[in-house]
Parts: structure tokens; sequence; C-alpha cells
């Protein structure tokens, strides 16, 4: 009686293995030989084509449920069911856009269950392909689909339809993904599209992808990731995921100094001013050579005493106007012909003798004295670097214009008059 048993069930599976095999040979045959690989471009023809889709999709759906329910294909069978499987849906999936029925009924199932009959049957496909026999062709159908969701996005950024242009361009990450190939590119437009959507989070999982695949300059990627975290509009920042950033940032790019800058900025909207200006400290320390970052020390803490001025915070102004000014002079130290940093200097000594002549006008008698004369002192110590800027572009009219107005100021009309004959010529 077992024996009889067993023969039944031995019986059983062959007849089930035969049905699912020919639901897969029927899925393979109406594609392969009956669907037009160029249907696209035969908007007559697709109502014909979409029935021979139509039956070759309900032909795999059959074979790879009965699969799935009972796994019995050979391993060759079951990587035939997953190419056609996959192809049959992507096809399936685009003909959506020209027909409504399709449409409305990929409408009604999640998302996920699509990629995976579409995308994840590709990868499986070439997963469980040892042989080679299914690979160049799953590749040559990936490649032209990803270039024509790549160029379809393209064009939908450029109109400045970003929901369309973000789905195409995730849509050919995910293609790239079943070749197991980074589509960076596509990648850092699907970034680009989420942030002009204030999709904060959709932007920050890509430019991290980026970063993982060593997309971009240097910490370009870090210093995206950290904009989209703290953008203004952000309703759900983190500042834990913020400093997690910065922090891994900095030990992949540790000379970086906007990194410093980000993690300056944070803990100065926090009103932490000695972490704050530790992380620029800690800038400095990471690369002391480098003009470029002792340049925007300077320029950072110029920017913070204009902000603290205009918050009549004057005591906190002076201390990062000293600040700014050790910030430009060290960058001149290290290269005396750095036009911007004499500028830079000279301009802030200009715009900080206006400050203290204002404050001035707060006080009466001697004292008001005292600080007009400050002001004024404070002027002359931009000239030199003003005038610098001239031996190195003797025709920089934005140069020539504030030392026009410094003589001025000052009385100097023998200056004045040679600096006005420049500005004339140059003009």
């Amino acid at each position: 009686m077992k024996k009889t048993i067993l023969f039944i069930v031995a019986i059983s599976s062959v007849l089930v293995y035969s049905a699912q095999k020919l639901q897969l040979t029927e899925a393979a045959t109406e594609y392969k030989n009956n669907f037009s690989k160029a249907w696209m471009m035969q908007p007559d023809q697709l109502s014909s084509n979409k029935a021979v889709l139509v039956k070759a999709k309900k032909a795999i759906d059959e074979s790879y449920e009965k699969q799935i329910a009972n796994p019995i294909l050979k391993i060759k069978d079951e990587t035939k069911m997953y190419y056609y499987r996959g192809m049959i849906y992507l096809d399936y999936i685009m003909m959506a856009s020209m027909d409504a029925e399709i449409l409305k009924e990929l409408e009604g199932l999640d998302d996920a269950v699509l990629e995976s009959a579409s995308f994840g049957s590709l990868k499986k496909c070439i997963e469980l392909d040892t042989k080679n026999q299914w690979k160049s062709d799953v590749n040559r159908k990936i490649e032209s689909l990803r270039a024509m969701m790549f160029n379809a996005g393209a064009e939908m950024f450029n109109q400045k339809n970003y929901e369309a242009a973000y789905e195409a361009f995730d849509g050919a990450v995910k293609m790239y993904d079943v070749l197991s190939k980074p589509d960076t590119l596509a990648m850092i437009n699907a970034a680009l599209a989420a942030e002009n959507l204030n999709r904060f989070e959709d932007a920050y999982s890509y430019y991290r992808m980026c970063a993982e695949n060593n997309y971009g300059k240097g910490a370009e990627m870090y210093q995206s990731m950290i904009r989209v975290l703290n953008a203004p509009e952000n309703e759900n920042k983190d500042d834990e995921k913020i400093l997690s950033v910065i922090d891994e940032g900095k030990k992949k790019f540790p000379k970086d100094f906007v990194l410093n800058v980000e993690e300056f900025n944070f803990w100065y909207n926090k009103g932490d001013n000695d972490k704050a200006q530790q992380a620029l400290q800690n800038a400095i320390e990471a690369d002391p050579s480098n003009k470029i970052l002792h340049f925007n020390i300077g320029v950072t803490y110029d920017n913070l005493a204009k902000k603290e001025h205009e918050a009549k915070n004057h005591a906190k102004a002076f201390e990062y106007i000293e600040k700014s000014v050790t910030g430009y002079k060290n960058a001149i130290e290290l290269d005396d012909k750095y036009v911007d940093a004499y500028y830079n200097l000279g301009a802030l000594y200009v715009n900080e003798s206006q400050e203290i002549q204002s404050i001035a006008n707060d006080f009466d008698g001697e004292k008001y004295e005292q600080e007009m004369k400050r002001g004024q002192e404070t002027m002359q110590k931009g000239i030199p670097y003003l005038e610098k800027v001239l031996t190195f572009t003797p025709n920089d009219v934005n140069t020539l214009s504030v030392l026009k107005i410094i003589y001025a100021n000052m009385d100097d009309m023998e200056n004045y008059k040679r600096i006005k004959a420049l500005l004339e010529a140059a003009k």
C-alpha cells in the first residue's frame, strides 16, 4: 500500500510539472513569436499586440503562482520562467502609458508587487542563469529601457515637471539595479528632482546612494545630504541624523572646509558658540597650510560680525571682526598674491569703520569724538590692502570705487584725483 501511495504521488508530480511547463511554454511562445518587439513604434497594431501580451501574462502568472506554491521546475526552466515573467511585465507596465484599461488595472496594484514582478524577476533570472543563456537579452532590454527612461526624465526635468522626472530617474536606477550596476547619473538627477519637490527623505536617500558609489567631487554629496536634512522647509529635521552625516563626512574627508562650516552653523544656530568656534578651529588644524581655508574663516567671521551688528550685539561683532582679520591675514601670509584676501580685508576695514561711526551717534561729547576718530583710523587700515589689489588688477572698478569714497571722506584730494582718473579710464 505504501508503494502504491508513493507511485501515485510520483505520477501526480509529473502531471503537475508537465502542466506548469506547458503554461511556461505558452507564455514564452506568445511573447517570443507573436509579440512585436517594436510595438511602441506601431500604435496602429496596439490592439493585436495587447491581446498577445495579455495572453502571455496570464500564462506566465499561472506558471509563476504554481511554482511558488509547489516549486518543482528544474533550474533551467525556473530561470526561463523568471526571464519571461520579467520581460512580459516590463512591456505590460510600459503599455499602460498607451492603454487606459491596463493603466487602471496596474493602478490597483502595489508598486512593490510590480517591481518584484518586473525588475525582481529579471534579477532572479540573472542570479539563476549560470550558463549565461539569458543575460545578454536581459542586458539589451534593460539598457534600452533605461536610456528611454533617463531621456524622458531629463526632458521632464527641463520642463520643471519634477514629479514625472523623479519617477523616470527612480525607474532608471531600479532598472540598472537588475544588472547590479549603480546608475549614479540617474541617482543624482533623482535626488535633484526630489529636492525640487521638497521630498527631502527621497533626496537624502539618493544623495546617500551617490556618496556610497563615490559620485561627485570630494564631500559634495555629504554637503548635499546636510542641505536637504537642514532645509528650512523640512518639517522633520533630525539633529542626530544631521550630526551623524557631518561626522561621517568629516571622517571620510577630514580636510573639507564646508563640512566644518556646516558643523559650525549647526552649533551656532543652537546657541552653542564654544562648539561652533571649535568646529572652525578643527578645520584649521586639519589643514593649516590651506590658504582657502583661512580665507573662508575670514569670510565666515566677517558674515557673523555683520549679523551681530544688525542685532546690536556690537561687542560680539568686534570679537568676530578680529577673528576675520586674522583669517584674511593668515591667507595672505600663505600667498602674498591672494587678491581676494587683500580686497576682503580692505573692504572689511571700510565697512567696520562705517559701523563704528554709526555707533558713535549713540554718544555725545568726548566719547563721540573718540569713536568717530576710531572709525576714521579703521578706514585708513583698509587703504594699503585695497591699494595692493590695484597692483594686481589696476582696472578693478569695485576697488577703485571704494578707494575713491575713502579718499573723498579723508579729504585726500591728491589720491582722490588719482583714483578718479583711474576709475574713469577703467570704465
